[in-house]
């Protein structure tokens, strides 16, 4: 195959066919994270919606003590008011004292009751300014991250009309190249992330950084063949002509 090719042409098509697949392989890693970034979006705001949901609960549950104290305060009442009944039915001075001290430990309870009632009154109140405070927090949240969601996906758009631009360069590219070399470039491509050339730098190969015999350096510079990292399996290019050997 090396003999037949224009090998100075192909390295020459391949290092452009290279520079775009690298920016291609690039820009499909950020699409690829986008998803990620959308996901702790939304949990972000699935947090927050908990918060609103903890304080309506909490609100929820104070009402219920609340309306379970006033009907118990309620029951309490009635029980006074029926001793109180009772009392123009006693015929002795014993039981009659018995029955007020009864009925005034019943309406000191009462007075317990009655205060902590108003203290939940209170924290209803409370827990409500705090319901408000978390929903106007989480409708603050929702357009924030709306809006950051909405952005990521201008951005996926971006990239993916710049991956198919991208796209169309190369197509102009492939048929250009050696069916056998593009062949190879695209499983190198493939199993190297996205670089499948290798410059040669300092007389070391750029991908993998394994040093070259000097042999490997001239036949590269010969430009006669393509020539092969055997470490990494990279092809081999040089630029500065003036790379020592």
């Amino acid at each position: 195959m090396s003999n037949e090719l224009n090998v100075p042409q192909q390295i020459e098509f391949l290092i452009k066919l290279q520079d775009i697949d690298i920016q291609i392989y690039m820009m499909r890693s950020e699409l690829d994270d986008r998803p990620r970034q959308i996901g702790l979006l939304k949990a972000s705001l699935e947090s927050k919606k908990s918060s609103v949901k903890d304080a309506e609960d909490s609100l929820k549950a104070l009402q219920l003590r609340h309306k379970e104290k006033e009907v118990s305060l309620g029951s309490k009442e009635s029980e006074i008011k029926k001793l109180e009944g009772q009392l123009y039915q006693i015929k002795t001075n014993k039981e009659y004292t018995a029955m007020i001290n009864e009925i005034g430990s019943r309406k000191a309870d009462d007075s317990l009751l009655e205060e902590e009632i108003i203290n939940l009154m209170d924290s209803v109140d409370q827990a409500k300014k705090t319901l408000e405070s978390e929903k106007e927090k989480f409708s603050q949240e929702s357009k924030r991250i709306e809006n950051q969601i909405a952005e990521v996906e201008r951005d996926m758009n971006d990239i993916r009309s710049d991956i198919e631009g991208l796209n169309t360069r190369r197509q102009q590219i492939l048929p250009l190249l050696d069916s056998k070399l593009l062949a190879e470039y695209e499983r190198i491509l493939f199993g190297r992330q996205g670089q499948a050339l290798a410059r040669i730098v300092n007389g070391a190969c750029g991908g993998c950084y394994m040093n070259m015999p000097s042999q490997v350096i001239n036949e590269i510079k010969m430009k006669q063949a393509i020539v092969r990292c055997e470490n990494c399996q990279r092809i081999l290019y040089i630029i500065d002509e003036e790379e020592k050997v």
